[in-house]
């Protein structure tokens, strides 16, 4: 056998094995192009149209920004009802006691109400067998500038402390 002969056969042997891996990645490919054409043909929608795949990503974008602007406005309202926490009353203190001996029970009392920052009002009532007095005294930063009775002062420290 010939050079020439031997290098025939080994190209019809390469052409051969090259005929069979295109037939091979042909296959693949339509194969590939099948499930690309059923993918972009889509799937059933609302009212039974039909959706292809950019369609479908492009209503999830859209659903997405929705999304994100509820967020931003959930965002909003938290930071507004926290402003206006800080501003309500958070902390409470009473104290009850008997300021005067002949009467009985402790129907005196004071009452702090606070808010986060230690603002807000001190409220004393003093009992007695004639008549019952109510006091009020602001409070800024859990004192005030008006003199505090000694059960005001233990109503404010206790709505602090709670």
């Amino acid at each position: 056998m010939s050079f020439n002969e031997l290098a025939a056969w080994i190209a019809l042997g390469l052409a051969l094995v090259l005929g069979v891996l295109y037939i091979v990645q042909a296959l693949r490919l339509g194969r590939i192009e099948r499930q690309y054409r059923t993918l972009m043909r889509g799937t059933p929608g609302a009212a039974g149209l039909r959706l292809s795949i950019g369609e479908l990503v492009a209503g999830q974008g859209e659903r997405l920004e929705v999304a994100r602007a509820e967020l931003a406005a959930l965002q909003k309202k938290v930071g507004d009802m926290d402003v206006l926490l800080s501003h309500s009353v958070q902390h409470v203190g009473l104290v009850r006691y008997n300021p005067f001996q002949e009467t009985g029970g402790d129907q005196s009392f004071a009452l702090a109400l606070l808010d986060n920052r230690g603002d807000g009002v001190v409220i004393s009532s003093l009992h007695s067998r004639t008549m019952t007095r109510f006091y009020a005294k602001p409070i800024k930063a859990s004192a005030s500038p008006l003199s505090l009775s000694a059960e005001e002062v233990q109503a404010v420290q206790q709505a602090m402390s709670s």
